[in-house]
């Protein structure tokens, strides 16, 4: 049996007093991610693509995604059942934690994610956003209140110090992206380089956000795969 070349992946532990966080994305050639206003696996990727997607996900505690994107594609964030024995053996949970990262608290509660969901998700949003929570919603997650105004780096604070997450890997949307590295919370990105052209204007790019974001210090190519016509990339950032 062929090991994919992520399977013996060594990551960090966590950094300064918050998670090792790592964002996955698949994009095509024009930089898109999504494909007619889409942004759920299969819509640019391929079945390879997702099979990675998996064992990116494998190395994680905890896979992080924006309301947005769990609207578009309302399904917990886990692994096949043949990942979660290797996770066991690698000290984790046999599922990853998925958590949602929401502002408004509008959540669709017969969504997959939230109906007997492998473990509890745990939602991040805000007062108001909490009152907008559904009441089938609160009696399947944990839900945490944050200050909007500093929400990516409470965040992390309250991953790491109260839900035990030590590697967590945000897939998403553009604007949750933009955010966790807007706050230098992002230490690699990995990044899948679809066959594709999309070129509409409207469909979005990985990072997007209403500023420029600060500069890295540094960006360097940790490693570059090929299968098929399809590059998977990582990078390490230092900020």
């Amino acid at each position: 049996m062929t090991i994919h070349f992520f399977e013996q992946l060594k990551l960090p532990g966590p950094q300064r007093h918050r998670p090792f966080v790592a964002i996955n994305m698949v994009a095509s050639l024009d930089g898109k991610v999504t494909s007619r206003g889409k942004l759920e696996p299969g819509s640019l990727g391929s079945t390879f693509d997702r099979q990675t997607m998996n064992v990116i996900r494998s190395h994680f505690d905890a896979v992080l995604t924006g309301g947005n994107t769990i609207r578009q594609h309302p399904y917990y964030l886990g692994v096949p059942k043949e990942l979660e024995i290797k996770r066991i053996k690698q000290g984790l949970e046999a599922q990853p934690l998925t958590v949602l990262l929401t502002t408004s608290g509008q959540l669709d509660p017969s969504g997959p994610i939230f109906v007997d969901p492998p473990r509890p998700p745990l939602i991040f949003t805000t007062a108001q956003g909490e009152q907008n929570l559904p009441s089938q919603i609160k009696s399947v997650a944990t839900v945490e209140i944050i200050n909007e105004q500093d929400g990516i780096r409470e965040i992390c604070q309250l991953l790491w110090k109260k839900h035990r997450v030590n590697r967590l890997l945000v897939e998403g949307g553009p604007s949750v992206n933009y955010q966790f590295c807007q706050t230098r919370h992002v230490d690699q990105i990995f990044l899948t380089l679809a066959p594709r052209l999309v070129g509409a204007r409207d469909d979005l790019t990985m990072i997007m956000g209403p500023e420029v974001l600060p500069q890295a210090t540094h960006i360097n190519l940790l490693s570059m795969e090929q299968k098929g016509e399809e590059l998977f990339l990582r990078y390490g950032i230092t900020w």
